[in-house]
């Protein structure tokens, strides 16, 4: 598992012409990454994919604890059966044209009963004021970011 530094410096490295005139004239670092997720500014979107291929999208609540990001997914939706089937999403969390982040990446469930999973929930009632029955970290496998100069 790399850590989502890593993760941005290598995606960059590896894309295209294209990609990289856009996001890599003024990149994110990761602590910006991890600000912008707990940002009450922000909004946030998670593509999963349905058991027959198709896309899913839809807004999500997204917080980062330790250094590394958590949705919530609660166990009665679409997104929540879509990753016990496939385990792969992409986040967008974006405070307008501002700064933006793109992950991909693998899911792992949270033991809601873990320290982990309760700080993560003290974290999603701070910023939101609620909490979901389930949580997932993202574990990054391509991202990239902006921020407007």
């Amino acid at each position: 598992m790399a850590d989502l530094e890593s993760v941005l410096k290598q995606s960059l490295m590896r894309a295209s012409s294209h990609s990289k005139n856009v996001y890599g004239k003024n990149p994110l670092t990761a602590q910006e990454v991890f600000d912008l997720a707990n940002s009450k500014e922000t909004s946030a979107v998670a593509a999963t994919i349905k058991p027959d291929g198709q896309p899913h999208l839809s807004p999500t609540d997204i917080v980062a604890v330790d250094g590394k990001l958590y949705l919530g997914v609660d166990k009665t939706t679409a997104r929540y059966r879509n990753l016990q089937k496939n385990p792969r999403l992409t986040l967008m969390i974006m405070e307008g044209r501002k700064r933006q982040a793109i992950i991909e990446g693998k899911i792992r469930f949270l033991e809601m009963e873990s320290t982990i999973a309760k700080r993560v929930g003290e974290t999603q009632k701070k910023k939101y004021g609620w909490t979901t029955d389930s949580l997932v970290e993202l574990i990054p496998e391509k991202a990239f970011t902006y921020k407007s100069a």
